[in-house]
């Protein structure tokens, strides 16, 4: 039987215990992960936590919206035995009325017939070894590293948060992203704590007056890396500086077992890059509800959707 639980009713050792025996099992589904990405978040839960839900929401005048929050691409249903359509659309038709707004973004092993639609999502098998790997890369991406292996730009590792946050905010100004000042606060928590758990590699690229021009954020867990999110300024962009990380922390696990996913993307240009590297689409659906009625479309808008 599926029960809906409010987050202080949750027991984190068996959700986390579940999240970790199930396939697939994603980083942002684990506890501590949600706690920090999530303004609030309750779940669906099968029997004694055999599979689980999260159900990520905010308030606004009071009233639920389960929305997808920052820095967690894919949620959905996470199941210790094998997973069907039948139990996942359970789960979704067990999401409780109160949660006016639904829209949230399902994993790549929850297929279902009532997703709004795929989204597309760029993975790469790091089970070769790193010549193995580069082998694949297109032409033009190899010569865009060894650009920047050329110049006197140099990589490190372990990057200080103010830097990070810096490069970003610069970003953030230049290309008019809209990162809001609370999706910052997330993200600055988030790599704090999860430097503390030792589940993520900061690489930057610094020019030759050691200005970081260049940052990735890469997650990792048991099976699989995440490219959390990388900024770059002018000189960055110049000297190729992420495509040289992405070769940094393609060799650094190459060989070991692990797939590097990419995150995306939607933007054709940014998928474009990602697919330089020899990555493969592993789309994942997104659920989609409305409970406004007249006022679904000006929401809607309002929501980005």
């Amino acid at each position: 039987m599926i029960h809906y639980l409010k987050n202080e009713d949750i027991n984190s050792k068996k959700w986390d215990a579940c999240i970790h025996a199930s396939s697939p099992s994603l980083l942002y589904a684990y506890s501590w992960y949600l706690d920090l990405v999530c303004d609030d978040w309750d779940a669906l839960i099968l029997d004694d936590y055999s599979a689980v839900m999260p159900l990520p929401f905010t308030k606004k005048l009071g009233i639920k919206l389960a929305l997808q929050p920052p820095f967690c691409q894919q949620l959905g249903v996470f199941s210790q035995e094998a997973l069907s359509a039948d139990l996942v659309n359970k789960f979704l038709t067990e999401i409780p009325k109160e949660f006016r707004w639904v829209s949230l973004n399902l994993n790549y092993h929850n297929r279902i017939e009532s997703a709004e639609r795929a989204k597309a999502n760029y993975v790469l098998d790091l089970m070769p070894d790193h010549q193995g790997l580069v082998d694949r890369y297109e032409k033009s991406l190899i010569r865009g590293i060894k650009k920047s292996e050329r110049s006197s730009c140099s990589l490190l590792e372990g990057i200080d948060v103010a830097s990070i946050m810096d490069l970003l905010e610069y970003q953030n100004k230049e290309k008019e992203m809209g990162i809001s000042t609370r999706s910052k606060e997330k993200l600055e928590r988030l790599i704090q704590i999860a430097t503390q758990k030792g589940v993520l590699d900061s690489v930057g690229m610094y020019s030759p007056v050691n200005h970081l021009c260049s940052v990735a954020l890469i997650l990792h867990d048991k099976q699989r890396l995440y490219y959390l999110f990388g900024a770059s300024d002018e000189m960055g962009r110049e000297y190729q500086g992420m495509a040289r990380i992405l070769n940094h922390i393609i060799k650094k696990y190459a060989g070991q077992g692990y797939t590097l996913d990419f995150e995306g993307s939607e933007i054709p240009g940014v998928a474009t890059f990602f697919q330089k590297f020899g990555a493969q689409n592993s789309p994942y659906p997104s659920y989609f509800r409305q409970g406004f009625g007249p006022l679904n479309s000006l929401l809607a808008k309002k929501l980005g959707h």
